[in-house]
């Protein structure tokens, strides 16, 4: 058996080794200098064996529809220099235009100077195409190869002879008519002719002690573009950190905590991949809403929308690294004023239950009442079981409640909702994360008001106005505000933004957009045989 596997692997090795003297000898035209540039392409065109041991079926098509159109004459080659130049810049600077680099084959190995011309074609072929459609296939990763453009509009960015024009042309492809598209990506495009396109990444736990962290600051913001030198003065580096904190969704301090290192850690070239994303998110959620509720989680904001205008925007605090708030899409029925908490099952094992065993008076100082999984009635504490986890635990409404006075219901299949909270000061810190799972909204009796203020358009019996929430808040009782017209509802992850005037770069802090960006790994590469 083992004998046998052997010799098929010899085989195959044998076939691999005439494969690769075939195309050598079928490449021996392109070192024949009498023969000119283009006669080189068009006989390299003209070869199956050479196109397709190095391009797709499709990539084949197109670049020998492409060069038949331009007479065989090279893209770049024997080209006047400011155009080899314009395109570097171009593929050097892919990320301007919401393109990953993964997309843009540089550097391809063991190429000869026509094999480099064709891959420079599809270079801009594929920043056209990224640029007009998008990257992520119809599940949300990133696809392994994209289409090919229209020759058309392959002609607007190939005939440029200027930087700023082939800027202007690639910025225009795509759905631009789209505000926060159009927003974020001139934003992603003023970044990253700004800022230095570091890529090295770093891992936080490398960066222990106080002095390790400065070290790395000072370091990371000279790579990253924030500061011009490394012999700037101790208030240039005060700046440049505040500004690159404020860049990333965090504190105006001086303070290096672990947030700011992990951002600092990250590189411009990881961040602007992140924001390629974000754009291609916009790309994929139309929202075509009359009313909406929008989260954002990367962001912890919570943004109402209705007749198409944003009418309120309020922090929130979401799950911890453990305990991930899922994305989704429902519709708000009600307002529960003051609401019941029914202690979720892992709540009750992890965290009560040990509690109880300690102090059986742990209970009634947090307002629990403890029931059966199916007789729902109160148990008498000191009848139970202690040992056992086979209980439900219920908290009482109250401003003690830790939902606080305020919940808003929508199905869904996670049991999260978003709620007040008891505890007002997390909403103060950069980076909420610290939750079970659901969402805690800021100021959620304002939100209310807002929520009934556009659901009274054709009410005409038990109409519920704004100021009626008031007046049940002073009664302090469990009451449920079924909603006239349900209001859709959907929990974004999307890491980078655009804000007023610059980018902002929010923690990722879930690691979802890690996972994609892993996923452009598969991107198709390149590989050439020797000559």
């Amino acid at each position: 058996m083992i004998l046998r596997i052997q010799v098929l692997l010899f085989a195959q090795l044998m076939l691999f080794v005439s494969c690769n003297r075939d195309q050598e000898r079928e490449r021996n035209f392109l070192k024949d200098a009498s023969l000119s540039t283009s006669t080189k392409i068009r006989r390299y065109l003209e070869s199956d064996t050479l196109m397709l041991s190095v391009f797709s079926k499709e990539e084949t098509q197109f670049l020998r529809i492409y060069y038949s159109e331009e007479d065989y004459h090279p893209f770049l080659l024997e080209q006047e220099p400011s155009k080899d130049s314009l395109f570097s810049a171009l593929f050097t600077k892919s990320l301007a235009f919401g393109v990953p680099r993964e997309y843009i084959d540089q550097n391809p190995q063991n190429a000869h100077p026509v094999e480099e011309d064709m891959v420079n074609v599809l270079n801009v072929a594929r920043m056209i195409e990224i640029r007009e459609n998008g990257f992520l296939d119809t599940s949300g990763r990133p696809a392994t190869r994209v289409p090919l453009p229209d020759l058309k509009k392959m002609k607007t960015i190939t005939d440029c002879r200027n930087f700023d024009v082939a800027c202007r042309n690639l910025q225009a492809l795509g759905p631009v008519s789209d505000t926060a598209f159009y927003k974020l990506s001139n934003q992603i495009f003023a970044f990253a002719m700004q800022y230095e396109l570091d890529s090295d990444t770093l891992s936080p736990k490398n960066f222990p002690t106080e002095s390790e962290r400065l070290q790395l600051a000072r370091k990371s913001l000279q790579q990253k573009g924030y500061l011009k030198s490394k012999k700037s003065s101790e208030m240039e580096f005060q700046k440049a950190l505040i500004s690159f904190k404020l860049h990333n969704g965090l504190d105006s301090s001086l303070q290096l905590n672990n947030y700011a290192i992990e951002a600092l850690c990250e590189s411009n070239q990881s961040r602007l991949t992140r924001a390629a994303l974000s754009l291609e998110k916009i790309r994929l959620n139309t929202l075509n809403y009359q009313r909406l509720v929008l989260i954002n989680l990367p962001e912890y904001a919570l943004y109402f929308y209705a007749n198409d205008s944003l009418k309120a925007k309020h922090r929130i605090v979401i799950g911890k690294r453990e305990n991930e708030t899922p994305e989704l899409t429902s519709e708000i029925r009600s307002i529960v004023v003051y609401p019941f908490w029914k202690v979720p099952a892992s709540i009750v094992k992890k965290e009560i239950m040990p509690e109880l065993r300690k102090n059986r008076g742990y209970l009634a100082k947090h307002h629990y009442t403890i029931r059966g999984l199916k007789d729902t009635s109160a148990l008498n504490i000191h009848e139970i079981n202690l040992k056992s986890n086979g209980y439900s635990i219920v908290q009482s409404p109250g401003k003690w409640n830790s939902l606080g006075v305020i919940k808003f219901e929508f199905n869904n299949s996670h049991s999260v909702y978003v709620h007040d909270t008891p505890q007002k000061g997390l909403f103060n810190r950069a980076v909420r994360s610290f939750s079970h799972g659901c969402m805690r909204c800021e100021y959620p009796l304002l939100l209310s008001k807002q929520f009934l203020k556009y659901d009274q358009r054709g009410r005409r019996k038990n109409s519920m106005r704004p100021d009626t929430l008031d007046s049940l808040i002073r009664i302090g009782e469990n009451t449920v505000l079924p909603l006239k017209t349900r209001i859709p509802i959907k929990v974004l992850y999307q890491t980078v933004i655009a804000s007023t005037n610059q980018l902002v770069f929010f923690i990722d802090i879930y690691g979802r957009d890690a996972l994609l960006l892993k996923g452009l790994s598969e991107v198709k590469s390149f590989t050439f045989v020797s000559i």
